[in-house]
């Protein structure tokens, strides 16, 4: 018994050497399968904030997003950059108030083995502040003019003050809500919702805080004057554009005007569209702007000096033509080669404008094939179409011709 437990403790360094041998061979064996990789995710990861007081608000924050490098298997590189959420970056504030910060990021990593090696930037800073909330009445901010003719009653609104909160620094720069109207738009009675705009003492609009309501009801009652009377326009033309043109667009500036006369039951009679002049359209073939007078009952004038200008748009018409038969047309032919085709003619489908397809026939319109690169063989070869315009588009039927060439 002495001598078997003699032997075996003999025996005992030989084993333990072949166990640390077997784990090397065994190591070496998963890692040559799955080595373990240093890498850099260009990707940004998001910077979150943890622990903000809700009484307190971020004005500056230098960075948002940092850059990792990371050590793990490729197992793990590869299930990281199909899910790089697995990568947290976190800075927590729950112990800061009113001040400036400078905080180094704690990363978390969703995924094991992984180490993190570097990343950047090192650190984030953070300016807080304290938010308030302050009441302010409204002003209402009219800008330009009525047309003539108009005369507006005060304005009201659904809500006469409103409050704000933001960062101390910002809202006591405020001195007043503005909820502007543009009058010179306003060809009736008022009543819409406006967007309200906080701006300081020089006007200036400032920014980074919340407004509640962000919008109010602006309600102004705007009435004719006696005399006057608002007027749609309309447009008269005379002829017709160019063969191949048509009219796409027109356009009065401005699409409304004010009339008046000195008759009251006069004013009542004046109908609710104006007729410009004529406007010649005969044999134009581009689109063109010009000044127009109107066509008023006698006694009714303008109540204002007003240029009326029409716009007026002209485009090709688009039309389709086919043309049937048109002969190949071989270019570059080898020396020394035979050229045959299996069809020697074909019919184009054309797309385009149609004063520019009035002028294509099969006498003028050609379809070639280019022989510059082609060596001996049969080759499966695209025609193309010589076109006057880039404007016209074709369909060739045929699109494909077999051409074969043999020496001879």
């Amino acid at each position: 018994m002495k001598k078997l437990l003699n032997k075996i403790i003999s025996l005992l360094p030989i084993v333990l050497l072949s166990l640390v041998l077997a784990f090397f061979v065994w190591f070496s064996a998963v890692n040559s399968k799955d080595p373990t990789e240093e890498i850099t995710y260009n990707k940004p990861i998001p910077i979150e904030i943890l622990g903000q007081n809700p009484q307190y608000t971020i004005t500056e924050q230098s960075v948002s997003n940092v850059t990792v490098t990371i050590k793990a298997p490729r197992s793990v590189h590869n299930a990281l950059a199909n899910d790089m959420k697995l990568i947290r970056a976190t800075v927590n504030i729950s112990v800061l108030q009113d001040g400036y910060a400078e905080l180094e990021p704690e990363f978390l990593i969703g995924i094991k083995p992984a180490k993190l090696v570097d990343f950047n930037p090192k650190t984030v800073n953070l300016t807080i502040e304290k938010l308030i909330t302050k009441t302010f009445d409204i002003v209402i901010n009219q800008i330009g003019n009525l047309s003539t003719g108009l005369e507006a009653r005060p304005a009201r609104l659904d809500v006469r003050e409103v409050q704000v909160t933001g960062p101390e620094s910002r809202v006591s720069k405020i001195t007043e809500l503005l909820a502007t109207v543009d009058m010179s738009t306003i060809i009736g009675s008022l009543n819409k919702q406006v967007d309200l705009i906080a701006v300081d003492e020089q006007g200036n609009i400032v920014d980074g805080v919340t407004i509640n309501p962000s919008r109010v009801t602006v309600n102004i009652p705007v009435l004719q004057r006696g005399g006057y009377k608002n007027v749609f326009l309309a447009l008269v033309p005379l002829g017709s554009p160019a063969y191949g043109y048509q009219i796409t667009k027109t356009e009065i500036i401005p699409p409304m005007v004010t009339v008046y006369t000195n008759s009251l039951s006069q004013i009542e009679s004046v109908p609710d569209l104006i007729e410009t002049t004529p406007v010649n359209l005969n044999g134009r073939d581009k689109s063109f702007e010009q000044v127009v007078t109107l066509n008023l009952p006698a006694g009714v004038n303008l109540a204002s000096d007003v240029e009326i200008i029409v716009k007026i748009t002209i485009e090709p018409t688009i039309t389709t033509k086919t043309i049937r038969g048109i002969p190949i047309t071989l270019m570059n032919t080898p020396e020394g080669f035979d050229v045959m085709l299996n069809i020697t003619t074909v019919d184009v489908y054309l797309t385009g404008p149609t004063h520019l397809l009035a002028e294509l026939t099969a006498q003028n319109l050609t379809v070639e094939i280019d022989l510059s690169d082609f060596k001996a063989g049969t080759h499966q070869v695209n025609p193309a179409v010589i076109l006057p315009a880039a404007s016209i588009n074709y369909l060739i039927v045929p699109d494909t011709v077999e051409v074969r060439l043999q020496p001879r």
